[in-house]
């Protein structure tokens, strides 16, 4: 289900216990022209998800943000610097409209979904500040978030990628459509998020410090290894 006003339908939203088991999410996922800092949103899709209906209630986004499109993220994404000119919404509104739709579903106790987080949620407060709205993006620097990335690398103790769609075949999820789309990606975030909520209901809401310890847990261990390999290290805190 697709709506114009997610911000009326949240509206409509009882308050949500802290069960991860059952409480209701909010998908989030962006799209962007490239992947460095100064990268902004070109798409971006919230689905409210209905635990106990399993019904999704979809906001989809398409911004012009006057700038240009990396040829490596076009690849990806499939969005054209003609396409997105022609096509884009205004991108301050666009912005704060998602803000405003997360913060909203924070108050009523409903985490935010993203595969990566920090990605996403980056963006967006990066944005912000780029149309001045830096109250909106300092709001959204104390979210309540869930990452099934985290989750992946800290219950699967499987080897091998950890994209989104690896992640998805591990836990028996299967798509809604291909990857790399906004809307499909956000969905199949929340459906990988509900499959390993219901093999480990023992994880307690909120479930930011548990993240952020199972995030310095991997690493750590990431680390050691680059030291060996002499490859690319990470960041040893998960920043969110």
């Amino acid at each position: 289900m697709v709506v114009m006003d997610i911000l009326e339908e949240l509206e409509k939203v009882p308050q949500q216990p802290e069960d991860l088991a059952s409480c209701d999410l909010l998908g989030f996922d962006t799209e962007t022209t490239g992947l460095g800092p100064g990268s902004s949103i070109i798409s971006a899709s919230l689905v409210l998800r209905d635990r106990k209906s399993g019904e999704d209630k979809v906001a989809n986004f398409l911004l012009n943000p006057h700038s240009p499109i990396d040829p490596g993220a076009a690849a990806v994404n499939g969005f054209t610097q003609e396409f997105v000119e022609k096509n884009g919404g205004d991108q301050k509104e666009g912005l704060e409209k998602m803000a405003k739709v997360i913060i909203l579903a924070q108050l009523k106790g409903i985490p935010l979904v993203a595969y990566n987080a920090k990605f996403d949620v980056s963006m967006l407060e990066s944005d912000l500040e780029k149309v001045g709205r830096g109250d909106l993006a300092e709001k959204l620097s104390r979210l309540s978030v869930l990452d099934p990335l985290v989750f992946d690398r800290a219950l699967s103790r499987r080897p091998g990628k950890r994209k989104l769609e690896n992640a998805m075949e591990w836990w028996g999820v299967s798509p809604r459509g291909d990857y790399h789309d906004a809307q499909v990606d956000t969905q199949a975030a929340l459906d990988l998020m509900c499959a390993i909520a219901a093999c480990h209901p023992e994880i307690p809401l909120p479930a930011m410090e548990w993240q952020r310890k199972e995030y310095g847990k991997w690493a750590e261990s990431w680390n050691r290894w680059a030291e060996e390999k002499g490859a690319r290290k990470v960041e040893e805190e998960w920043g969110l």
